[in-house]
């Protein structure tokens, strides 16, 4: 394969084509582009399947927001209705803060998984 999955794993941490390894791949905060300006991979849907983040989302709040905060308020450093504010306000910064970088990692995430799905493996 000329693009490994080594490749594709740094290319989706720093938001680049998993397959040209091109930066830009968002059009706005909340949006990738239709395609990749380097090499044109299709971004928006992979091979009939949406790739969201609300998976990836859901995952990362509950470990990095959910989990702290009621770790907290088990332990009495915060008290219940605290920690429900604390538990709600925090996820939604935490999805709302790091969205940019979900859309590209679940790019990546499906080019990990299919790696000769990539314009850059397919043959002649």
């Amino acid at each position: 394969m000329t693009v490994t999955r080594a490749q594709v794993l740094r290319r989706a941490l720093a938001c680049a084509c998993p397959n040209c390894g091109r930066r830009g791949l968002l059009a706005s905060w909340f949006r990738l582009r239709p395609a990749c300006a380097g090499c044109g991979l299709d971004l928006a849907k992979s091979d009939g399947c949406y790739t969201g983040t609300t998976s990836i989302g859901y995952v990362a709040s509950v470990v990095c927001v959910l989990v702290p905060v009621a770790v907290l308020v088990v332990r009495k450093v915060l008290p219940a209705g605290a920690g429900v504010a604390a538990a709600l306000l925090g996820s939604l910064a935490f999805v709302l803060l790091l969205y940019p970088a979900m859309l590209c990692w679940m790019v990546g995430a499906y080019h990990l998984a299919l790696p000769g799905e990539l314009p850059a493996n397919r043959g002649p």
